[in-house]
């Protein structure tokens, strides 16, 4: 059971694993230096919680963001309770209570057998054409973040978007980038460009 998350997580990191050699654990991640920079929240931790916050990321980077119990995270970390309590009561503004998404192994995941979900299918569906790639990984991607609970506001979003003059002139994303930045919850860019019915 894992107890804290890493804050936008699903939005920013999207490793990919190019050899076999590597599925099973996530070699890097990233790190965007002009948000941390720009960030004045950043700028008032002490040299200590900003490492500390560092290997988090690594640790989160095994699990897909989110983070163990306590006790693991102490001993990965090499840190005392208190040291962890505190950075976490520095660092909540880069964390996140709870797990939104259920975390699975690797393993976990080659071994599970892949089900069907209609509501992916009507999301698939609702795409333009040209933007329909990597099918089986998107599949993967909305039953692991349990998307038939929001596809009717995912839905809704790219049916909007698909009447917009740039998803019509090719500036669409892929459905996975769509899937991981969660990109309905940013709401429909350009709305005054719309042509048409709203749907």
């Amino acid at each position: 059971m894992f107890i804290l998350r890493i804050k936008n997580w699903d939005k920013f990191q999207h490793y990919k694993p190019m050899n076999a050699k590597y599925k099973k654990q996530m070699t890097w991640l990233k790190l965007y230096g002009g948000d941390i920079l720009n960030d004045l929240e950043w700028f008032e931790l002490s040299d200590t919680h900003k490492a500390i916050y560092i290997e988090l990321l690594c640790l989160a980077s095994q699990h897909e963001g989110n983070l163990p119990d306590m006790k693991k995270i102490c001993f990965r970390l090499r840190r005392s309770v208190d040291q962890v309590e505190t950075a976490f009561k520095a660092l909540e503004h880069w964390l996140e209570d709870g797990v939104y998404t259920a975390y699975i192994p690797e393993y976990s995941r080659e071994e599970k057998k892949r089900g069907t979900s209609i509501r992916f299918e009507e999301f698939w569906k609702s795409l333009l054409p040209k933007r329909r790639n990597n099918r089986v990984g998107c599949l993967d991607k909305w039953e692991i973040h349990n998307l038939d609970e929001k596809a009717d506001d995912i839905i809704r979003w790219v049916k909007k978007m698909n009447i917009t003059k740039e998803w019509k002139d090719g500036f669409n994303p892929s459905p996975e980038v769509i899937i991981n930045q969660r990109r309905w919850e940013d709401g429909v860019i350009n709305i005054n460009r719309f042509k048409g019915n709203m749907l």
